[in-house]
């Protein structure tokens, strides 16, 4: 019987490799920054397709018998379709990501990937300084992080947070044409604080933006 079965589990754990690679190759460093648990989060996924496939499979061998498909070549073909079939959703899905993060946006990757520095004030936390629209952009697709209108530029932050307790701290700062308005904010509401203030320089708005829970 295990003989019999060698064939689908060879499938299977075939399957549960590649689809591993993609996922490392999709979750470049800027994922994993922002993203700290999507690469065990994705595994779980995998295994649970793959155990799924086995299922599936088991649940079809008898129906092979019952149809006379005795080729084990055929049933080795069949067996693979299932198998891509049910993973689909994720071969899809990494292959999306996969074009996003390595070919489209790969050049903006990088230079947000270049500009982060860890910043552990609290347990974690990370820093950026003269991010351009695009590359603070890629961050707040992956992040909670506030997004911008497309004049902001010379855009830094700084985010630290506990990891357990909701703590955490996060400072804004960007660059606004000085005719775009600008609404300020001073927010107080028991451990949670947010305000926004800017000051002119020249033709530019300095803006600040701040929020905090302890």
């Amino acid at each position: 019987m295990f003989k019999k079965s060698i064939k689908y589990l060879v499938i299977s754990f075939v399957n549960l490799i590649i689809l591993t690679i993609m996922l490392a190759y999709w979750t470049d460093k800027v994922e994993l920054t922002f993203n700290n648990f999507v690469r065990p989060i994705e595994f779980l996924k995998i295994i649970g397709f793959t155990i799924l496939s086995l299922i599936i499979i088991s649940i079809s061998i008898p129906i092979y018998s019952k149809y006379r498909i005795n080729s084990i070549k055929k049933r080795v073909v069949i067996s693979s379709i299932i198998t891509i079939l049910i993973s689909s959703y994720l071969y899809i899905n990494y292959s999306s990501k996969i074009i996003q993060n390595r070919f489209v946006n790969n050049e903006i990757r990088l230079g947000v990937s270049k500009k982060i520095k860890s910043l552990n004030k609290l347990s974690f936390g990370t820093k950026s300084e003269k991010l351009t629209n695009e590359e603070y952009n890629e961050i707040t697709n992956i992040n909670w992080f506030p997004k911008l209108t497309k004049s902001a530029k010379n855009i830094s932050y700084s985010y630290t947070y506990d990891g357990f307790l909701p703590d955490y701290s996060f400072t804004l700062n960007y660059d606004l044409p000085k005719n775009i308005n600008v609404d300020t904010i001073n927010v107080k509401d028991g451990n949670f604080s947010k305000s926004c203030q800017f000051k002119i320089i020249g033709n530019t708005k300095r803006v600040e933006y701040y929020e905090s829970q302890w």
